[in-house]
């Protein structure tokens, strides 16, 4: 069994000698590698081999030759952390949902799998710098047995406690690279997380880092073998694609798709994002989650739910050009509210004016040269 001690240890740590530190090092060490596997609460269990073997043998996509913005100035840019400052607005949506998640970035995921008890994730990016992160956030869950515990692994005096996790828990091929991006990204996770159990807390809303069983869960998400990390390109031809058949394959409804603010990178909708999102094996009751921004307004973002069904009945029309067509009934933002809002309407409720101004806009942005191809 894995010992309740990090955080202990941790506070010894920042203390003591480098003499003791090593020792405590050692004593964590040596209880990580006797972990029985005992959990405390339900389990889901590990996946029948014939459903991992679908679930891990799909496709991931290229890297970018150049990672996109929705400005110039945020091109090349790693998001190794969200600044979406209230996420907490999706809970009451996605609470309870099991099924299937995919979602980009890197924290947001385990939010959204502790609220939605999902069952398996597919945790994406076109960045494989960031997708590397979950290696990190991987082996530090299973070093953990509890939030505070995990939470003690990103401070300066656990560095070298998360350093043993990684040793134990990453493949041998991967440490190196995986401690090194623990070391350049340890402090912006840190304050990340702090914001999290900050701001869910204000907002009353429990989440994985501040409520057992959430955290529970997703600790066992990942010991079970039920999260991958890979390389996705929502306009890519393989990856998003070879989730849904590997999903289909394996049983598993979607019922959560988190696309962060990545529509807003595109000026047209690539014609392969629409293929994609059409492809998956929904769940009846599925929902896409996106961020749309407004920084200059709050230095945030508008929150926005929509269904999967009304999303693919958006997409099936050509003079739905982008998400803003989509989103055309946001309202005004508020500067001091939670930005929620949700889509029910369908393409037909659109006003004429909006589809012979989309139309417009396509045509000069195809004779600008923008393209459907998702470049």
């Amino acid at each position: 069994m894995i010992v309740k001690s990090i955080a202990a240890a941790v506070m010894l740590a920042a203390c003591r000698s480098s003499t003791s530190t090593r020792e405590d090092r050692a004593r964590v060490r040596t209880a990580l590698a006797h972990d029985d596997g005992r959990d405390d609460g339900p389990s889901l269990g590990p996946l029948p081999d014939d459903a991992r073997r679908a679930l891990f043998g799909s496709a991931q996509d290229d890297a970018p030759a150049v990672l996109g913005g929705v400005t110039a100035s945020a091109e090349g840019r790693h998001y190794f952390t969200s600044n979406e400052r209230s996420l907490h607005a999706f809970a009451s949506t996605v609470r309870g949902k099991g099924g299937g998640y995919i979602g980009v970035g890197t924290d947001q995921a385990y939010l959204f799998l502790g609220w939605a008890r999902s069952e398996f994730a597919w945790l994406v990016d076109y960045d494989p710098v960031v997708v590397q992160l979950h290696g990190v956030y991987r082996a530090l869950l299973l070093a953990a047995e509890s939030p505070d515990e995990f939470l003690a692994l990103w401070s300066r005096e656990g560095r070298l406690l998360a350093h043993d996790a990684i040793d134990l828990h990453a493949p041998e091929r991967e440490r190196s690279r995986l401690r090194s991006l623990y070391r350049r990204q340890r402090s912006a996770v840190a304050r990340r997380l702090a914001e999290v159990v900050e701001t869910t807390r204000a907002a009353a809303v429990p989440c994985w880092l501040t409520d057992e069983a959430q955290y529970r869960h997703v600790r066992d998400l990942v010991r079970h073998g039920r999260t991958r990390a890979m390389v996705v390109d929502l306009a890519g031809k393989r990856g998003l694609r070879g989730i849904g058949h590997a999903a289909r394959k394996a049983g598993i409804a979607i019922t959560v798709l988190y696309l962060s603010n990545a529509e807003e990178y595109w000026r047209l909708y690539p014609d392969a994002f629409r293929r994609n999102v059409d492809a998956l094996p929904w769940a009846d009751d599925a929902v896409v989650l996106r961020t749309l921004l407004i920084w200059h307004v709050n230095r945030d973002y508008r929150y926005h739910v929509q269904r999967a069904a009304n999303l693919r009945a958006w997409l099936d029309e050509r003079w739905v050009g982008n998400v803003y067509h989509v989103t055309y009934e946001r309202p005004a933002p508020d500067p001091d509210g939670l930005n929620l809002f949700e889509t029910t309407s369908t393409p037909a409720d659109a006003p004429s004016a909006l589809r012979h101004a989309a139309r417009r806009k396509i045509e000069a942005l195809l004779a600008e040269g923008v393209t459907t191809d998702g470049t």
